[in-house]
């Protein structure tokens, strides 16, 4: 029990810290975001912030838990072909793999509509306490401290990029130094469970955070807002191209050159002297387009670093 009253101890004091002012959370309706937006409504005023395809698992999950906790909720609906849209102009502003595109889209539209100046998130909550479902998968490896490390290692080039871009700052309680001591005290065995999380979930009904969230099974961002089934669904047509040069500094230089260019249309990477391409649209025309764009700044792209 003791372990229990110093982790919600913990988050709540976590939480605290970051209410310096009015704050919007990027708002799921599962138990990571709605315990510190629960908190954090006793210190400041909040805004909740959900954003999904219309019917979205995230929406229905969202709905339901601010009405349990009785707060208001601004409920972001974007068309699936307006996912594609804001995917590509947030790969103009960040270099991210395409399932980083995915789970990210929904922060990056709540930040783009948040009221407030401070964007506070449930990140971290997953590697801290185990809730992947890669987690529990029979013979799973894992290792929470580095998994812990490698996002806060990324934050600077996602989360942190997102925010600063829309002039926020970005609040993670569940990455606090004394969050993660505390969480610490458990076994990454404990930590994990049966369902993911236990800790976490134990904390959350004990600071008074409805069974029904408490409980809640994660769904992973991309899934349930529905962001990567709008990509997916409308995203039809590719063509990979592959382009070999003389030498692997003028394939990464020519990487290096058209990077800005189409960054959001097109995945590269270099193999020693080969530079690989994949390119992705909506329908043909848009994809002849983008080919032809691409093709043309690798041509002068080349000419240049010779």
């Amino acid at each position: 029990m003791r372990r229990l009253a110093k982790l919600c101890d913990s988050i709540e004091l976590s939480v605290k810290d970051c209410c310096k002012g009015r704050i919007s959370v990027s708002f799921s309706g599962g138990i990571d975001s709605t315990l510190i937006a629960f908190l954090a409504q006793k210190y400041c005023d909040v805004e909740l912030i959900a954003v999904g395809i219309p019917d979205a698992h995230d929406l229905k999950a969202a709905r339901s838990a601010s009405e349990l906790i009785d707060m208001e909720l601004k409920v972001i609906e974007v068309e699936p072909k307006d996912m594609i849209t804001e995917g590509m102009e947030m790969q103009k502003c960040l270099n991210l793999s395409s399932i980083e595109v995915e789970f990210m889209l929904p922060f990056w539209i709540a930040a783009k509509n948040s009221d407030n100046s401070i964007l506070m998130c449930g990140q971290g909550a997953d590697e801290l306490f185990g809730g992947y479902a890669r987690f529990r998968t029979e013979d799973a490896e894992y290792d929470l401290e580095k998994e812990v490390s490698d996002l806060v290692k990324r934050l600077p080039d996602r989360e942190n990029k997102i925010t600063k871009e829309f002039g926020l700052e970005l609040a993670c309680p569940y990455l606090a130094e004394s969050v993660i001591k505390a969480a610490g005290k458990y076994s990454p065995k404990e930590r994990v469970g049966k369902v993911g999380k236990e800790p976490l979930r134990k904390a959350a009904l004990e600071m008074g955070l409805p069974k029904e969230i408490a409980q809640r099974k994660k769904k992973a961002a991309q899934y349930g807002s529905g962001s990567q089934k709008a990509i997916k669904s409308l995203m039809k047509h590719r063509i990979e191209f592959e382009f070999e040069f003389e030498t692997s500094d003028i394939a990464n230089s020519v990487i290096m050159a058209t990077e800005p260019e189409n960054r959001g249309w097109v995945e590269t990477n270099v193999q020693e002297n080969i530079l690989y391409a994949v390119i992705k649209a909506p329908n043909l025309g848009s994809l002849r387009e983008t080919a032809e764009d691409f093709m043309a700044c690798v041509s002068v792209a080349e000419k240049v670093s010779k």
